[in-house]
This record gives structure tokens, sequence and C-alpha cells, in this order.
């Protein structure tokens, strides 16, 4: 292995607040909070195991603007920047990526999801110079020990580059099937007083990752394409125990796509917070069919707070239809049985699904107003590249819409719906809907204001009310 000691690298994640995003409704997405850039957070501690200086900056929780990132970039003099894109953001992330190149003449690598899916149509664009394709534990490392001395990079898998003008796509490298022997996040290049969600309680907080991949097959989700991979009990409480010492962060959300496949682990995990007597509040997402009593019981005495269920549709077409394969007697079940263990309750639904209708909206809705939820997250369907809704969608369109989309920027079709006759305008003014009738109930509105903990925490969920409030009276 190549040495990388005073190698410098910065690392980018810029200012997502004002992009469009097609899986929420720009209302809803300004006060859905700051969350970490946990992909850019593992890269610098892989970087910085590996004996390079690494610069964050965190462009978004910090409110930068291009060219103030620019002079910490002036100030820092890195040899290399590094950025990371999700397939929604990809155009946003180019702009900074062609603003920063223009300004400092450096090397650009990017990796990512986006990447990962299509890595030549990205490498099209001059001002990207490399790309990881996949993780980048070993990659990382081995593509900059090759460029700092010199060695040709096709030896190097997992990766993209530009070669006498043709664009090089090397063999694919196997994920990491060890995850425990992957460095935690490196928070302390983060500004952790910054970050919150809507619905946060505490200062600090944070997210963090257990798992990788999903052992499910949903159709609407592009994670089944990850091989699932989970931590052991022990590296995830201490992270925990890391964040609550280091950084003094009392409250965790888990943002694993399914955190409770093994409920024999959740509770080891549970258990071994109480034995270290760690006094923190988390949260995590998963499914209705993926929860017990007795996991609840053990949850709630471990400091989880809140669990975030992904129920979707309260039509039980819409769910066969998808693939979820829960049932609407377990959601209801398993919900009010959380509420019941004093855990708060979250729901996600969509609204756009294969046969989707009025009728089935209507379903949904009546279902979200039935269960003790919380709070809900509703969106309209996003079809990423790699779900098998997508694959289904590309031959009814007979083109790779998302290709097109990477290597052409200038295109601003929108994505087509499929599988229902409900056009777009019609299914975000659904969303819109959906949120009112939930959230400006007068019993769910006095609920709220009981459980409030800071002026604060009224104050963002008044603005976001109002918002929504306001956006679906220009609808109507």
């Amino acid at each position: 292995m190549y040495s990388l000691k005073n190698i410098k690298i910065s690392l980018i994640f810029p200012s997502y607040r004002a992009v469009e995003d097609p899986t929420s409704l720009k209302e809803t997405k300004e006060h859905l909070g700051i969350i970490p850039p946990l992909s850019l957070a593992y890269v610098a501690a892989i970087l910085e195991k590996a004996g390079c200086v690494v610069q964050l900056i965190d462009a978004s929780a910090l409110n930068l603007t291009k060219d103030q990132v620019v002079n910490k970039l002036n100030k820092f003099s890195p040899n290399f920047l590094g950025f990371t894109s999700t397939t929604i953001d990809f155009r946003h992330t180019l702009e900074w990526i062609n603003y920063l190149k223009e300004k400092t003449n450096l090397p650009v690598m990017i990796g990512g999801i986006h990447l990962s899916v299509y890595p030549k149509e990205t490498l099209t664009h001059r001002a990207i110079d490399y790309g990881i394709i996949g993780e980048a534990e070993e990659t990382l490392p081995q593509l900059l020990g090759h460029l700092v001395n010199k060695k040709e990079l096709n030896s190097v898998k997992g990766i993209c580059y530009r070669e006498n003008n043709h664009i090089v796509v090397t063999e694919k490298r196997p994920p990491v099937q060890d995850l425990d022997n992957c460095p935690f996040p490196a928070r302390h290049l983060l500004p952790n007083e910054k970050y919150y969600s809507f619905i946060s309680k505490k200062k600090n907080f944070t997210a963090m990752l257990t798992s990788r991949g999903c052992p499910y097959k949903c159709i609407f989700c592009d994670n089944q394409t990850i091989l699932y991979r989970y931590r052991s009990p022990k590296s995830i409480v201490d992270e925990m125990e890391q964040c609550y010492n280091l950084f003094k962060i009392k409250e965790i959300d888990i943002f694993d796509a399914l955190f409770s496949v093994d409920p024999k682990k959740v509770i080891e995990i549970c258990k071994e917070i109480k034995r270290r007597r760690l006094e923190i509040n988390w949260s995590f997402r998963t499914r209705v069919d993926l929860v017990t009593a007795d996991m609840l019981r053990e949850l709630r005495e471990a400091g989880c707070m809140r669990i975030y269920y992904g129920i979707e549709s309260g039509d039980p077409v819409i769910l066969k239809n998808i693939n979820k394969k829960i049932n609407i007697e377990s959601i209801k079940k398993i919900v009010s049985l959380t509420k019941e263990k004093g855990i708060d309750t979250f729901g996600y639904f969509m609204i756009g699904n294969i046969g989707e209708t009025e009728r089935t909206i209507k379903k949904t809705l009546d279902l979200m107003l039935e269960l003790p939820l919380d709070y809900v997250q509703i969106s309209p369907v996003f079809t990423p590249p790699n779900a098998v809704l997508y694959e289904m969608l590309k031959r009814k369109m007979n083109r790779d819409y998302w290709s097109d989309y990477t290597i052409d920027i200038t295109k601003r079709d929108p994505l087509p719906r499929f599988g229902t006759d409900l056009t777009e305008e019609q299914i975000r003014r659904y969303v819109r809907e959906c949120y009112l009738k939930f959230y400006l109930r007068f019993g769910y509105i006095a609920k709220i204001i009981f459980k409030l903990k800071s002026w604060n925490e009224f104050t963002r969920s008044i603005k976001a009310i109002r918002d929504m409030l306001f956006a679906y009276c220009l609808d109507n």
C-alpha cells in the first residue's frame, strides 16, 4: 500500500436547500431539517485512516455560498476535491463541481449511488476526473496511491476515469464483507451543533448507519440492489457511546433502510445500551412485520423514542402491487402496540403508486387518520434507477430517462408516471391535502403543543404548516 501521508483532500457537500426534489414537496423539504452528510463523513474517515489530511465542508449546514467555499479551499490548499451524489441531486452537484473546478483547477473525484449506476454518463462531464464505483473503503485509498505515485489505473478495481479521451470503467470490486472493520464517520470534521430533524427533541443531533442494503423487494426502492450486511451490536453501541462522549450528542436517528431485520440483534443492542447506562435517545426505520411486543419493551427501556414505519398505502391492492407484503391489520396492531409501549410513531406514505386512484388515496388518508401516529411524511412516488419500478417504466418509455438526464443537463422533461392515470399536479395536490387533514386536526394540534420541548420546535412546526396551507390554497 502506498503512503498517502500529507495528501490533502477537500470533501464538499453542497447546499441543497433550494433544489427541486421529486420525492417531496418544496414546502415540506425546506422544513425537514439539516442532516449530517454521512457518506462524506465515512469517506473522510477512510481517508484519514489512510494518512490523508482531510477537510470536510458541509455548505448546507453552514449555509455557505460557492465563493465562500472557494475561500475555504484556498486556505486549505488541497490536492484533490471530492464529492458524492444521488441521482436526484446530480445536476445540482455538477453545478458546484463545475464552479469549483473552474476556480481551483484541481482534480475532482465523485462517488455515490448515482455514479455507480451511470459511471460513463457521469464522466462525460469534463470537470469530473475520477469516479468511485461502489464502496470506497478499499477503492479510494488505492486510487489515490496510484495517482500520487503515477501508476497505471487499470489495475484499480471499482473506478472510472478518462484516458486518451475515452472513458474507462474497471472491473467491479466486491462489497466490503465485515462492516465492523470500517471506521466510524469523521464527526470531528462536522458542525454537529447545526444538525436537526424537523421532529428532533435534543441537541446535539446526528444520524447513523448500522447496515447497508435491504433484503426486501419493494418495487419502488433501489436499496435491494445493495448486498445486505449489518454491524455487530458492540460496534453499534460503541459508535453511540462515541457520539455521546466526544460530540455531546443526545439524539441519534438511525438511517438504515431497515434496522430491525434481526430481532435478536435489536434486543442485544438494547441490552448493551442499558449495560453501559448510556442515556441517549434514538430512533430508527423499519416494517410493521419486523417488530414484536418483547422488542418494543426492550427498545423503550434502552431510550428508543420513535419508530418510523414504512406503511406506504391504506389499500391492500396497492400494497400488493408494490410488493410490500404487509397487511392492514398488522399495520394497525403494531402501530397501536408501539404507542402503548410509550414510543412515538411515524408513518411513511406514498401517493401515485401502481393502481392509484382517488378511491385508494381516500383509503390511505382514512388509515392515516385512524392510526395513532404522531407524525407522517407523505411523498409523491419517485422512481430511482435500479428500482424494479424504474425497469418497468423504462420498458414502457423505450429509453433510459436517468441516463439522458445525466448526460444532458439542459433536459427538463419530467419523469413520466407509471401505472396510474393521476397527473403530477393531482398527485401533489393530494399529498398536500393529506398533510393538512392529518396535521390540522384540533386534537392533534393540542397534543403536539403539549409535547413540544422548546420554542424552536414550536416555531418550526408552525412555519411548516403555514407553508403547506399556503401552497394548498394556491392549488385550489
